[in-house]
């Protein structure tokens, strides 16, 4: 209905046709609110992009390659591994940035050398490109693109640089335009730490959505921060109710909540998406978490559930069985430093307790082992020996034991109750989680694995 034609309706027409109007959009499909793990475990610094009806999403992967894997849902809760956007590399790979321009897929992703780079694709499942090296410093790259259609790269401490139209270079040098909310100086954090810029335009403003306050050590020590401009490279105003994601105590059931990034879906709905490590878990990684979102009056972003204590313990829901199926091979990435001149391949564990089971052929002169794998420093592992070997580590709340198959059929213990909670970034540093995993030398070969959750 044109304006134009409402302008030449009586006034008590008028009303009623409004009222009607009113009346249709009350009654408008709204989705049941979110607030849920979609990714338990080792999932952090989620970078999310929708495309359509469809969402992609990637992760950090640090020295886990193939790297920076990349997943499909419809609906925000079940989700498919398609693509690994990185093939190799000889550094860690940080929080990328995954978003759409014009016809195209981008990865801009920053490395433990100090560098930033990009993959493009013209779909999500691939093939990607070949990394480009882009002549920008910091961590945490941010994509947007400004009212006049120029592309910019946000990075850390609130610094941007202008992009070439095509994505794949710097087009001038890097400047400061964003200092961060200041939060309260009692709080218990790891400090400042303005990172993630993740950027997106929603009526007149683009809004900034930023972490604070350092992604581990104190449980309270993350935070989702958000700030809003009429211009791409601001001046920026922080919002009145920062911040809007926070771990405030410990006895929540998610720890150093922080690095979000906000999205709608096709039906205008809202969305944050961050992570968190769960309550007791450092060991598990930091798990990804949806959050619906709603608009104050004023036009800023809050959670549509303010109480942290809604979580359950844990504060999972649903099936993730998806995550489980370790015979996937998107589900597998190597250590890529190598270990004891052998392969090591990890993949995730999802659960508080759970058991893995491998079989392996080892000839003479090879080596096989299973591992609980969080560096060279932190691990655990039992080793296999014989021509065929059947080994098992079960990992309950944090105390493991491990198992070897013997001769006549029974499972025989060969170190049990062994307290792994410690082996966790706050004390190994790295970012990394404690990772289930095999380990191969020589011409070892896996025959078959198996992760049980208990």
């Amino acid at each position: 209905m044109s304006h134009k034609f409402i302008n030449r309706m009586k006034p008590r027409t008028l009303l009623t046709a409004l009222a009607a109007i009113a009346v249709l959009a009350s009654c408008a499909p709204q989705a049941a609110p979110l607030k849920t793990c979609i990714f338990p475990g080792d999932y952090p610094d989620p970078s999310i992009v929708r495309d359509g009806k469809d969402f992609y999403i990637t992760h950090s992967s640090f020295t886990y390659f193939p790297a920076l894997l990349v997943w499909h849902s419809t609906d925000l809760i079940h989700w498919e591994p398609i693509a690994r956007a990185v093939e190799d590399g000889d550094y860690s790979i940080y929080a990328p940035e995954l978003c759409k321009v014009g016809d195209k897929f981008y990865i801009y992703y920053p490395t433990s050398r100090g560098e930033n780079y990009v993959v493009t694709a013209d779909r999500p499942e691939g093939p990607w490109s070949k990394p480009v090296k882009l002549d920008v410093g910091g961590i945490d790259p941010g994509h947007v693109v400004a009212e006049d259609g120029q592309r910019y790269l946000y990075t850390n401490n609130g610094w941007v640089t202008p992009l070439t139209p095509d994505g794949l270079a710097a087009a001038g040098k890097p400047k400061k335009v964003y200092d961060g909310w200041e939060y309260p100086a009692e709080w218990e954090t790891e400090g400042m730490w303005l990172e993630s810029p993740k950027l997106f335009k929603r009526g007149d403003f683009y809004y900034l959505v930023s972490a604070e306050g350092g992604t581990a050590g104190p449980t309270t020590s993350h935070m989702v921060v958000v700030a809003r401009s009429k211009s791409a490279l601001g001046p920026w105003e922080n919002s009145p109710h920062n911040p809007m994601v926070h771990t405030y105590s410990a006895d929540e059931a998610w720890w150093s909540k922080g690095h979000g990034t906000i999205i709608d879906d096709a039906d205008g709905n809202w969305y944050v998406v961050y992570h968190a490590y769960r309550n007791g878990f450092h060991t598990l990684g930091r798990s990804t978490i949806i959050e619906s979102v709603e608009w104050t009056e004023d036009g800023w972003p809050v959670l549509v559930e303010k109480d942290g204590a809604k979580w359950e313990q844990g504060g999972l829901q649903g099936d993730y069985s998806y995550l489980r199926d370790t015979a996937n091979p998107l589900l597998w990435s190597k250590w890529q430093p190598g270990y004891l001149d052998g392969t090591l391949w990890l993949t995730t564990a999802v659960d508080e307790s759970y058991e893995i089971t491998a079989t392996f052929e080892v000839p003479e002169g090879s080596q096989a082992a299973l591992y609980l794998f969080y560096n060279e420093a932190a691990n655990l592992g039992v080793n296999g020996t014989g021509t065929t070997c059947s080994l098992r580590i079960r990992n309950e709340n944090n105390v493991a034991s491990t198992w070897r198959l013997g001769a006549n059929g029974e499972w025989e213990a060969v170190a049990e109750g062994i307290d792994v909670s410690a082996l966790h970034h706050n004390n190994y540093n790295g970012f990394f989680a404690l990772r289930p995993g095999y380990w191969l030398k020589g011409d070892a070969k896996l025959v078959s694995f198996e992760y049980k959750p208990l």
